[in-house]
């Protein structure tokens, strides 16, 4: 297994991430990486698609469900390329209360299956940039809100 960790401070309230993260159907406005997400409802075991973008790459679709939801501060879908044996993620978007009118976002996806030995050198860097790059739009759209 391997582990891409990121996080950021947001002068936001955690209701406002919330507001923005669960809100699917507007990614494609703001956010450079997940640039799409099919879903029908926001719960633990729906199914989902997702379109991804990691700098310098290709766009690719993964397969997936939402495994858990809990507001005003978690959200976690488990994806997967072709099938989970092949390539498969457990991505967390979540964030707490930092100080009034602050949280830390933490950005982490844990990956396994049989090519990510043959994949991991070129993916790390990438999918550490998409979610930086990703890291800094939500920072950008809420404090701009405020």
């Amino acid at each position: 297994m391997y582990t891409i960790s990121t996080e950021i401070e947001i002068k936001a309230k955690k209701e406002a991430l919330w507001d923005c993260l669960s809100n699917f159907s507007a990614y494609p406005y703001w956010n450079p990486f997940i640039k799409k997400i099919w879903f029908k409802k926001l719960e633990s075991g729906q199914p989902l698609r997702l379109l991804i973008q990691a700098p310098s790459s290709f766009p690719v679709l993964m397969t997936g469900k939402i495994t858990t939801v809990s507001f005003p501060s978690l959200i976690r879908w488990e994806c997967y390329l072709i099938h989970p044996f092949f390539l498969k993620g457990i991505h967390t978007l979540e964030w707490t209360e930092h100080r009034p009118l602050s949280v830390i976002f933490l950005h982490h996806e844990t990956f396994d299956g049989f090519l990510l030995p043959i994949l991991w050198k070129m993916m790390e860097k990438r999918v550490r940039k998409g979610f930086e790059s990703m890291n800094h739009a939500l920072k950008n759209k809420l404090e701009s809100l405020s």
